[in-house]
């Protein structure tokens, strides 16, 4: 996860990326983030005078639109969350909608956008029931903290991916600590999985699964053939490398995992095979008419969303199309982990979200959408 000044970040710089890209328009001009400084990061193609042409980020037959209702649920004032960052999305049995957030905001949001300066809290559960929003979070109003938290003293837990099946929801949990100091010193320390009561969201169990993990499994999960599939992505320098495990769906994510090894299922970790690089430390994998699709952000926190696509679910991932740039990014701002909400998905219409950051921390109370998701329709992305 990426954090701001509370969060963790990995030693990542942005990645400029010139490519000839290709300009796929809008329906409404308000809906068109090709028009202005959207991409200070981007090469502005020319042709060979050096005449600059008019050409968008996404690749045709992309085409995007402003998910409104969406970013208007996420701009808030108060009465619980206001900012955060994950946005992880569960659908659960009885039709209401579970949204995970790692470091979060509570309070008051000002008219103008900025608020108080105060804390974070380091997770809260987001119940969306139609248009109303529940926030989940241990302690009162005046004095919360996180929804979930670790017994381990100076340890705390940001969300991965979950589930929810009849009266169960499991949510796996990353566990973090601040191993060597200052504002950007934290490591990850465990994967542990969260057993919930439906429908009222009330923990039961926590179980450790891996200590200490090179890999964060969980960071996406999806449901296939009788499997979990537990995909996650494991850091080495510049790169991250995406492995994936599995667990029968009648064991539930805190049973016992497999992981692929590049040819079959074997339960050494160690054998667990590198299947793709790169992708960012969340991502979605899902199935959509009969093939499987990756989708990620450019890992070194650029603003590029990719799709690649697969006949299995162990990939190998391929014929990659950039669907997305993201407008905030540039100077402080900085965005990333963008994530696709397939249970929204109608028409081809597929749902993505992104969260919105800054290398300053100040910026975060000057301007509330400066730390929160932003939401997209992308439509041509198969």
């Amino acid at each position: 996860m990426i954090r701001s000044r509370y969060f963790f970040v990995s030693t990542f710089f942005f990645l400029l990326l010139p490519a000839a890209l290709f300009f796929a328009g809008c329906e409404k001009e308000e809906d068109d983030f090709t028009k202005g400084s959207f991409y200070p990061n981007l090469e502005e193609p020319t042709d060979t005078s050096g005449t600059t042409i008019e050409e968008g980020c996404w690749e045709a037959p992309v085409s995007i639109r402003k998910a409104e209702a969406f970013n208007a649920y996420f701009t808030r004032y108060g009465g619980g969350w206001t900012g955060g960052d994950a946005t992880y999305s569960i659908p659960l049995p009885d039709g209401r909608q579970l949204w995970l957030f790692g470091d979060t905001f509570l309070g008051i949001v000002n008219a103008n956008r900025s608020r108080p300066a105060t804390g974070l809290i380091n997770n809260t559960f987001v119940v969306q029931d139609g248009d109303d929003f529940t926030t989940l979070y241990s302690g009162s109003a005046g004095n919360a903290s996180a929804f979930v938290k670790p017994q381990e003293a100076g340890w705390w837990y940001w969300p991965g991916h979950g589930v929810a099946r009849g009266d169960t929801l499991e949510v796996v949990l990353f566990g973090f600590k601040n191993e060597s100091g200052g504002a950007w010193g934290f490591a990850y320390t465990s994967i542990d999985v969260a057993k919930f009561t439906l429908p009222d969201i009330s923990l039961v169990s926590i179980e450790r699964k891996v200590e200490g993990p090179t890999v964060n499994y969980g960071a996406c999960v999806m449901e296939e053939d009788g499997y979990y599939y537990l995909y996650g992505a494991e850091k080495d320098g510049l790169a991250k490398y995406l492995h994936v495990a599995r667990v029968p769906v009648a064991e539930g994510l805190a049973g016992s995992w497999s992981y692929y090894d590049g040819v079959s299922w074997v339960d050494d970790p160690d054998k667990s095979a590198r299947l793709f690089g790169n992708v960012s430390e969340q991502f979605s994998v899902f199935r959509y008419e009969g093939r499987y699709y990756l989708l990620t952000q450019h890992h070194i926190l650029g603003g590029e969303a990719y799709r690649y696509r697969s006949d299995s679910p162990v990939g190998p991932f391929t014929d990659k199309l950039l669907l997305y740039c993201t407008p905030q990014t540039g100077g402080n701002i900085f965005t990333y982990n963008a994530f696709a909400h397939t249970q929204f998905l109608a028409d081809g219409a597929l749902l993505v979200s992104y969260n919105v950051n800054s290398f300053e921390f100040s910026d975060l109370f000057t301007n509330a959408d400066n730390y929160r998701p932003y939401f997209v329709w992308v439509e041509g992305w198969e």
